[in-house]
């Protein structure tokens, strides 16, 4: 004889179970304690290091941004995938750890675009939830105009004019300097 014991509603945490059994003659066996802990395979987290940055919500790294998957529990591990697009996730390219935590960076053989991650807990033969965040990959830096020529003459009241222009993350700050002294930012 045996007895399932339902678990689906237990909260996510350590739990006991006592148990003990009785004969066909009333022989009752010693009262025994397990504890356990139930987890939760969709307990998973991505983190982006620096660069990041966001505008207007879509999120921009480069290849040199680490992406850290991880779940808080040691006894599950983590896998993810990068897919162009919004393309789904195929089932044979996703990239496993060894442990409950990865930190990868995007391949710098990609080009500049829209991309999705793809991560997920696993155990064995158990999968969590796919979860996924959409990002833009931006490894090209802004172009840069100049309202003069190498070698222009100028005179007082004339403005130097330096223009930059990103097609992806947006323009963060314009450096310049003059006659090599300090860099000044604007």
């Amino acid at each position: 004889m045996s007895v399932n014991v339902p678990t689906d509603n237990l909260t996510i945490g350590d739990h006991t179970v006592e148990f003990y059994a009785v004969d066909n003659i009333a022989n009752r066996g010693t009262v025994r304690l397990l504890r356990f802990a139930k987890i939760s395979l969709d307990s998973i987290a991505i983190e982006f290091g620096n660069p990041v940055a966001v505008s207007n919500g879509i999120t921009f790294i480069s290849s040199q941004t680490p992406v850290t998957v991880s779940t808080p529990y040691t006894s599950l591990k983590v896998q993810y995938q990068i897919v162009e697009g919004s393309n789904a996730p195929a089932d044979d390219k996703w990239i496993s750890s060894n442990s409950n935590s990865i930190t990868f960076t995007v391949p710098n053989t990609l080009s500049d675009g829209p991309y999705t991650i793809y991560y997920r807990a696993f155990s064995g033969n158990k999968f969590g939830s796919a979860k996924s965040i959409q990002l833009r990959l931006d490894n090209t830096p802004p172009s840069i105009d100049i309202n003069i020529d190498d070698g222009a003459i100028i005179m007082d009241g004339d403005v130097i004019t330096i223009t930059a222009t990103d097609d992806g993350s947006g323009v963060a700050r314009i450096f310049y300097r003059i006659d090599g002294g300090e860099w000044v930012s604007a």
